[in-house]
């Protein structure tokens, strides 16, 4: 058996929890690549409830050859879908309004409709169903309750790092920016049925896992990790890198760092907009070798996270560079104006546009709220939502 095929045995067994603790040697990879993960949700075609219907919707998928993977998430009312290694704006649109064209008919084949969207309006977690795959019971039987708490539907994006080093170090930068995205993102305003008060809500549920938070502000390289991910599996308390609930993690098996902040956009051409951005961020980071982040407050972080994960995009955001408070809305364009005058990517003018689009009117937390405000109801939110991302 080839290093390679071994080292996935030792990690799904690691995953699985079933066999000893395994982190993989870093991958090396190429600085700015990037993939997307979109968790989607499967609703009922009548009711628009949480539905079942995933373990049908992938035998289905099946059947299609195509440049993308999808996989089955924690509960059967929820499926994954993962882009290939993509370099540009233009490649990630491309390629998202595939999956969302795929993904749809798919699931109108089952009886099913598909949607975007952080957390359902008005689905109850008692309700849900652990998809019948080991991992996912293993899940049930370490966290109890949480695994079917955890029926959100998150954005996650790739940014491939170079080496093991550069993934740390990057890890920290992104980790400053990250608060950005979840206002730049958020679109679970109701959860269990109720108006939130979130923009975000599916931000607040993370927090409830052992390992969520972000990496220590003290690491300096890749044995820096090693050391501290041995020490945890010493006390058993992580057993592979998918133990890591931290809003920026490396991916070593992909040589990338994965920011997974986001609420599953309602339009795929956001989320191909939002991938864009983090990339450009994390290729201007690339580009000042050596340079750490000089305020790595735990508080300070999630004071802007909190802050994010309520008010959106009407936010405001402290620096940890220079400690001044300003409004998330004025740091993004200040992000966007510099990083457009360095982008290579030809579409990233377009991403622009897009990301200005999540920005106006209270962005896609906005457009839900007034939906409510109007007179729909929880049934016609979820509606709502899964008739914006099925349109092309």
């Amino acid at each position: 058996m080839s290093t390679n095929l071994m080292n996935d045995a030792a990690q799904a067994l690691a995953v699985s929890g079933k066999g000893p603790a395994f982190l993989p040697d870093f991958k090396p990879s190429t600085v700015g690549t990037m993939g997307i993960e979109l968790e989607l949700m499967v609703l009922d075609r009548l009711s628009f409830d949480l539905f079942p219907a995933a373990p049908d919707i992938l035998r289905v998928l099946d059947k299609h050859d195509k440049p993308w993977v999808h996989t089955p998430e924690i509960t059967t009312s929820m499926l994954e879908v993962a882009t290939s290694i993509l370099s540009s704006y233009g490649e990630a649109a491309e390629q998202l309004e595939h999956i969302r064209a795929t993904v749809q008919r798919a699931a109108f084949e089952v009886g099913a409709s598909v949607s975007g969207g952080g957390a359902h309006p008005f689905q109850r977690w008692n309700e849900q169903r652990i998809y019948p795959k080991e991992r996912y019971f293993e899940s049930e039987r370490k966290y109890g309750y949480l695994a079917k708490l955890f029926t959100v539907f998150g954005m996650h994006v790739h940014i491939g790092a170079g080496s093991a080093d550069e993934a740390v170090r990057l890890c920290a930068w992104l980790t400053q920016r990250a608060p950005l995205f979840i206002a730049l993102s958020s679109n679970s305003v109701c959860w269990q049925g109720e108006v939130s008060g979130f923009c975000s809500s599916r931000s607040n549920v993370v927090g409830a896992f052992p390992m969520s938070g972000i990496q220590p502000h003290d690491f300096r390289s890749w044995q820096d990790f090693r050391d501290y991910f041995a020490r945890l599996a010493g006390f058993g308390i992580v057993n592979s890198i998918k133990d890591f609930y931290w809003d920026v993690r490396p991916k070593p098996e992909y040589g990338t760092i994965e920011l997974r902040v986001l609420d599953t956009p309602l339009k795929p051409v956001h989320a191909a907009a939002l991938a864009c951005y983090a990339r450009e961020l994390c290729l201007e980071f690339a580009d000042q070798p050596g340079a750490w982040p000089a305020n790595g407050s735990r508080e300070l972080y999630t004071w802007n996270r909190f802050n994010a994960a309520r008010d959106g995009v009407d936010a405001g955001w402290i620096d940890p560079e220079t400690g001044i408070a300003r409004p998330v809305a004025e740091v993004i364009r200040s992000d966007l104006e510099r990083l457009g005058q360095r982008s290579r990517d030809p579409g990233f003018a377009k991403a622009r546009e897009h990301i200005e689009d999540l920005m106006r009117d209270g962005g896609q937390a906005g457009l839900l709220r007034r939906h409510l405000a109007s007179g729909g109801g929880m049934n016609d939110l979820a509606r709502f939502a899964s008739e914006i991302f099925e349109a092309p």
